[in-house]
């Protein structure tokens, strides 16, 4: 007489052990892309700044002295900053478009942070002679002041969950790290 092998009917299938990792991971997915830090545009932000920085001492270090436009700079606002030549960081007419995505550029070639979901600490003014040395203040070549101590900038998020990014030009030789 053949016996009949019991069978089980406690445990799971394979089928749904896969079944229930599939769930998981999907929650699990959806859970950490809302809990991701949106500190990139920050630091985004910061990367385009010190590049923009870095581009207005090349341009002051290759302009001729003797033609009276050697210096150049970047200004800021807490919205904005831009590209100038010339010892009025304030006029329009001195603004120089910088190289930039379309979609950040304002209409008078100045960099609209905004766009960029990023802000300015606060407003800043750096000049940069034919030497590349770093002035707060630029009158001509006998009135002007270099810097004194570190300028540094801070780079915020429009929302204050994340944090800053700092820039900093050193003085005497407009090191950017």
């Amino acid at each position: 007489m053949l016996q009949k092998a019991k069978i089980s009917h406690r445990g799971f299938t394979l089928i749904e052990v896969i079944a229930v990792l599939i769930i998981i991971a999907v929650i699990a997915v959806v859970a950490v892309s809302r809990s991701v830090d949106y500190s990139a545009e920050v630091y985004s932000g910061a990367d385009a700044l010190k590049a923009h920085l870095r581009y207005a001492q090349i341009m002051a270090m290759n302009s001729n002295p003797s033609s009276g436009a050697a210096v150049w700079g970047i200004s800021g606002t807490v919205s904005s900053y831009w590209l100038f030549q010339g010892t009025n960081p304030a006029a329009a007419a001195t603004y120089i478009r910088l190289p930039e995505d379309e979609t950040f550029l304002n209409s008078d070639r100045t960099i609209n942070l905004t766009a960029k979901k990023i802000k300015l600490a606060d407003n800043f003014t750096i000049y940069f002679d034919n030497r590349g040395i770093p002035y707060s203040a630029y009158t001509s070549k006998t009135v002007n002041t270099p810097l004194a101590v570190a300028l540094t900038i801070n780079i915020q998020p429009l929302d204050a969950a994340t944090p800053s990014v700092a820039i900093t030009i050193t003085p005497q030789t407009g090191y950017i790290p």
